[in-house]
């Protein structure tokens, strides 16, 4: 029975920091604002969040035409990602048979629920019972 499951565990190649694109995209945007702000002679007070932003990326501007090879290690990263979360078991189930799955599992809890609650019953009648002795 415990061979017909399969390990929920993650591989060790897969990790939260190899899926999280958000931060390092922060990054490199805030990057391109500075440099947009630079060119502009803007001088705009800097937020807890940008400034946060700011000393993470370096301060350094980035153009538009720098972007692709900015984002290039960032792409790597998503297509890494990508593959191992394919490699994952039962990824190429539907939902609908993820739904039957869960069905059964309900009915088969409600079964045992079931079941565990009349052992419980016969418990206590036995255990009211269990002192008088029959002869």
């Amino acid at each position: 029975m415990a061979s017909d499951v399969p390990s929920l565990a993650l591989p060790p190649t897969l990790s939260p920091d190899s899926l999280d694109a958000l931060s390092e995209l922060a990054i490199v945007l805030a990057k391109v604002r500075t440099s947009i702000q630079s060119s502009a002679g803007l001088a705009t007070a800097a937020t807890p969040g940008t400034a946060a932003v700011a000393a993470a990326s370096g301060g350094q501007p980035l153009s538009f035409k720098d972007v692709p090879g900015a984002t290039d290690a960032l792409k790597h990263k998503l297509q890494h990602a990508r593959a191992e979360v394919r490699a994952l078991p039962d990824m190429d189930r539907g939902v609908d048979e993820q739904r039957r799955e869960m069905a059964e599992l309900e009915a088969r809890i409600i079964t045992q629920r079931a079941l565990l609650e009349r052992l419980r019953d016969d418990g206590l009648r036995f255990g009211k019972d269990g002192d008088k002795m029959e002869v």
